[in-house]
């Protein structure tokens, strides 16, 4: 059940809701006291009690009328605070009016007796001290002194009227009773704080009550406390005044609460203070009152009555002039005031002119209609007009034509929401045929008077609006090639695959070949420029819309949008006639090369899938070395089985590190006139092979998993262990078998070589194991000698002392070239060269070979040599070393010592 079912809440709203149920019944009673009084008024008639029951009715409904108030949930908490103190005085009075009743049966005369006076004190007092409590509101002391004199001046002319009609004849006729003395003096003290508290709120306001409220309970306060003034002049026996004012004093207090009620804010929101007014007439309305009643005595007989209220009225003047003297220092303080502000609005007025003139925005204000009114300087840089020859005309005929219709809808916004201004951006027409972006913030000041017009301040952003969009495009394209990047890219085949259908989409991943051989041969700015020539005629050779970018390197990508099969080949077909014309760079005369791999768009495929599918499909066509300069594959799913598998190893490869399962043996290189190894015979030289013993597959053969490790990097720390282990058994040999021990060969890869602190490296691990520099041997590939990079290694390897041997000689980019710029000692003729050896057409390679290394004073060592023949006819040759199965296999570092052992054994026996 509702608040509003129970029956006191129904009760309430009867009496104190919508309905005038309140104020009917007080009306009703202020007939019936009223009627009584004046029946009365001419002589006693009935019992004297019946006189006071209509103020004890009158005051219980206003009472409770405004204790209602305070309970009422929409009113703030001070609010309800004072109106409860207010019913609680008023149903006091009632008391009061009940007391005095009841006294009223042994004295007729009804004169206030010391209880229900008493109790009236307290009302006056509950009352008077939640006025009191009310916040003054005032923040200046000016304000406050001049508060106090106004409200000074009201108590003052209050406590003269009440000395005059009240208190005073009291005193008289009560002569020499001293309780009634001291019960009028109080009464008196109390009526004028009462007063003060009343002429307070009635000054200053208050920001908790409603004002309408206020000014209706202090008029019901003013009725209740005048009530008794006029009983003193009443023939004896007559009825009390208070029993015809306490019930319109209380349908003043119901108005009160009434109004109160309709106008409460909810919850604990004050009300707004009004602005106060510059002056009050209540100070001005009690002189004139003290005035008036200093005439109506001057015809009294009685010069003490005369002169007291002459002395009264003195005093209220003296106050009032004092007031005024006050309000003149403060009304010159203010001229002061307002002086200095008029010399300050004048200076800010000018600085603001100023400003205006000489910016470098362009100020413009035009009417409801949109003619210009006002227009700054800054028109002559901006439009190429002087600011004179725009106002009268229409602010369009400033515009850009292709954006009018965007300002005019923007001038339609600000009109309909004058209080919020409007920001956008539009294009302004220069005299000379140029246009020029600005940022215009429009704001509508047609209800300020002193503007009544549309503002708008155009600030001048081309300039920021061009390096924007070089910013933008700088990061959606390739610095060098004007092509869009990877991010690009990848945004506009999802908005292709989006588009739909993905059946009739193509991504073409387009690499080139032997990119890194041309960038490190010939220099970075020459590989720059083929990049530039490729993506040139990339753009040649798609069709009209289709996207170009550069994802990074050398690696191209092409998105056909709705394209078939048919149209990706033509595309291809007109790439490679592209790429077959030579390029000329700097004297170098050269042709691209290059493998594509084709991805088909897929329902629910990802731009990341796509390239990935067409990554496989180019790696797939680089395998075929031997076809074209272009070459192109499909994507197919068969083509993920070896990516997958590629990349299962690479996965196997790194933990294979981390838990070193990787192994090193030996295969020895002998001299060549020598003994047999098995026949007391040592090795001169071992070169170190790596073996991977993988936990499932087994031994792993070195041709699967060494171009994963270069490709991906992980051959430097297996590089870095490989050189560790081998340098720390080879200086294990050394100490044991002395000058008899093999010198020790360590394969390095160009990737290794690429490493800057790779000589730093061997440095530290010769030093760590004690090996001698001299006693190790790095084999380099031919094309490592290619990369400068590798060849400072080189060269800082060799400054160590180490020697350098050149592996498989005879296969890659051999020339005489390579070998007076890289460091050298060593050629290792390559197998398919001992192979042939002892053909016909074949020996002169080998002779070729050693020839020149004599030439070269380098050392020569044949690898593969797999039979007697091959042997006896390079050591005819002149090979003084070689290695080979006919020799021995790799061996384990264990069978390495046992040769020692027995060649040492064999040279001991002997």
């Amino acid at each position: 059940m509702t608040g509003t079912g129970r029956p006191a809440a129904r009760l309430r709203d009867a009496v104190f809701g919508p309905s005038h149920a309140d104020v009917t019944a007080q009306i009703v009673i202020i007939l019936v006291a009223w009627v009584w009084f004046a029946i009365n008024l001419r002589g006693p008639v009935g019992p004297a009690v019946l006189g006071w029951v209509p103020n004890l009715c009158s005051a219980v409904l206003a009472g409770a009328a405004l204790w209602t108030v305070g309970t009422d949930a929409r009113v703030n908490r001070a609010a309800a605070r004072f109106w409860k103190y207010m019913g609680a005085g008023t149903l006091l009075v009632g008391v009061g009016s009940v007391v005095r009743g009841v006294q009223s049966i042994g004295d007729p005369s009804g004169r206030i007796g010391a209880v229900d006076g008493a109790v009236y004190l307290v009302a006056v007092l509950l009352e008077g001290w939640a006025l009191l409590r009310l916040p003054l509101g005032l923040d200046s002391r000016p304000r406050r002194v001049t508060f106090l004199l106004d409200a000074g001046t009201v108590v003052a002319a209050g406590a003269l009227f009440l000395w005059q009609f009240w208190l005073r004849p009291s005193l008289e006729q009560d002569s020499g009773n001293r309780t009634a003395f001291l019960t009028g003096l109080v009464t008196l003290v109390v009526a004028l704080l009462a007063l003060f508290a009343i002429v307070k709120v009635a000054l200053t306001g208050s920001s908790t009550v409603d004002r309408a409220a206020l000014r209706w309970f202090g008029l019901a306060i003013v009725v209740g406390a005048l009530a008794s003034a006029p009983e003193a002049l009443l023939p004896a026996g007559a009825p009390s005044p208070s029993q015809a004012a306490v019930p319109l004093s209380c349908l003043f207090a119901v108005f009160a609460a009434r109004r109160q009620r309709r106008d409460s804010p909810a919850g604990d929101t004050a009300v707004v203070p009004r602005r106060r007014r510059a002056f009050s007439v209540l100070p001005y309305a009690a002189v004139a009152a003290g005035n008036v009643l200093l005439l109506f005595v001057m015809t009294s007989d009685d010069p003490q009555e005369r002169l007291g209220v002459a002395v009264g009225v003195v005093i209220l003047a003296v106050m009032v002039v004092a007031r005024q003297m006050l309000t003149f220092q403060e009304n010159a303080r203010l001229v002061a005031r307002l002086d200095a502000g008029m010399v300050e609005l004048g200076d800010r007025e000018r600085r603001f002119r100023s400003l205006v003139q000489n910016a470098s925005d362009l100020i413009t204000v035009t009417d409801a209609d949109g003619i210009l009114t006002y227009v700054s300087p800054g028109a002559t840089r901006l439009l190429g007009l002087p600011a004179e020859q725009w106002p009268g005309r229409p602010a369009a005929d400033m515009l850009y034509v292709d954006d009018v219709g965007e300002v005019l809808a923007a001038y339609e916004r600000v009109i309909r929401e004058p209080e919020t201004p409007v920001v956008f951006q539009a294009r302004l027409a220069h005299v000379d045929g140029s246009s020029r972006w600005a940022e215009i913030t429009m704001a509508n000041l047609l209800h300020d008077p002193g503007v009544a017009g549309i503002v708008c301040n155009s600030r001048d952003v081309t300039d920021a609006r061009d390096f924007q969009q070089r910013l933008s495009h700088q990061a959606s394209h390739d610095a060098l090639t004007d092509l869009a990047n990877r991010s690009l890219f990848g945004e506009r085949v999802s908005e292709a695959l989006a588009a739909g259908p993905p059946e009739r989409l193509r991504v073409l991943l387009i690499d080139l070949d032997e990119f890194k051989t041309v960038n490190d041969t010939l220099g970075h700015a020459v590989g720059d420029a083929l990049l530039v020539a490729a993506a040139d005629r990339l753009r040649g050779a798609v069709r009209r819309g289709d996207i170009v970018a550069r994802l990074g390197g050398d690696e191209f990508a092409i998105l056909l949008e709705h394209a078939d099969d048919a149209a990706a080949h033509a595309v291809i077909a007109r790439i490679a006639a592209a790429f077959d014309e030579p390029v000329d760079i700097g004297g170098h005369r050269l042709r691209l090369a290059a493998s594509i791999g084709v991805a088909l768009g897929a329902v629910a495929a990802t731009p990341q899938e796509l390239l990935r599918r067409a990554d496989v499909a180019m790696y797939a066509a680089k395998v075929d070395r031997d076809g074209p300069r272009i070459r192109h594959v499909d994507y197919a799913a068969p083509l993920d089985v070896p990516v997958r598998a590629r990349a299962t190893l690479e996965r196997d490869l790194r933990t294979g590190i981390d838990e070193q399962q990787f192994c090193v043996v030996y295969q020895p290189i002998v001299a060549l006139g020598g003994a047999d190894l098995g026949a007391g015979g040592v090795p001169a030289m071992v070169e170190a092979l790596v073996r991977w013993e993988h936990p499932v597959r087994g031994t792993v053969p070195p041709a699967d998993f060494i171009p994963v490790a270069e490709s991906t990097g992980l051959i430097v720390p297996l590089g870095r262990w490989i050189l560790e282990r081998t340098c720390r058994q080879a200086a294990r040999w050394h100490d044991t078998y002395g000058a008899a021990a093999p010198r020790l060969s360590v394969n390095v890869s160009a990737r290794q070589l690429q490493e800057a602190d790779f000589a730093a490296d061997v440095e530290r691990v010769l030093a760590a194991t004690g090996l001698a520099p001299h006693r190790l041997t790095v084999e380099i590939t031919e094309t490592a000698t290619l990369h400068p990079s590798c060849v400072q290694s080189v060269h800082a390897l060799r400054a160590l002392g180490v020697r350098i041997s050149l592996d498989d000689f005879g296969t890659g980019h051999s020339s005489l070239s390579t070998l007076q710029s890289c460091p050298v000692d060593e050629i290792k003729l390559d197998r398919a060269f001992t192979g042939t050896c002892t053909a016909p057409d074949g020996r002169t390679v080998a002779a070729a070979v050693i020839q020149m290394a004599r030439a070269l004073r380098l050392a020569a060592v044949a690898e593969g040599i797999e039979t007697e023949a091959q042997a006896r006819r390079l050591r005819e040759l002149g090979y003084p070393h070689g290695q080979g199965y006919h020799f021995a296999k790799p061996q384990a570092a264990e069978r390495i010592a046992e040769l020692l052992a027995a060649g040492e054994a064999l040279a001991e026996a002997r």
